[in-house]
């Protein structure tokens, strides 16, 4: 499944949260997720994950087990939306930087935050 830079920009800014290694209400365990140290990392677990997930959902009734590995799998998926939301949000900042110091006429802030900017998109190059 792939996704266009604006429909991705648009899902990812949803604001997720993990509470690793504590109980929910009911007493189920919360897990800690697989975590993604880059965002082509992110990437590959979020893809990944909703392969599993779209298996699980394909029937109109889901068993409990399954459930359960639902339950954990979001973990993964929520680490994986948290990582690219943060690129995302470093991505701006950069172009910002770049936009803004465009308007100034200040050469030296162009061309480090044009390039920090070029590096963070490069992770979203397939």
């Amino acid at each position: 499944m792939k996704f266009t830079p604006i429909t991705l920009a648009l899902f990812l800014t949803v604001t997720v949260g993990v509470a690793a290694d504590e109980l929910s209400p009911d007493g189920r365990p919360h897990f800690s997720g697989k975590e993604a140290d880059s965002v082509e990392e992110a990437f590959h677990h979020f893809e990944e994950g909703n392969e599993k997930l779209e298996k699980y959902l394909k029937d109109d009734s889901i068993e409990g087990a399954d459930l359960a590995h639902i339950h954990e799998l979001t973990y993964t998926l929520e680490n994986a939306i948290a990582k690219m939301q943060a690129a995302l949000v470093s991505l701006a900042t950069s172009l910002e930087e770049v936009h803004l110091a465009s308007e100034r006429g200040d050469i030296d802030v162009v061309l480090e935050s044009g390039r920090e900017y070029l590096s963070i998109a490069d992770q979203f190059d397939d």
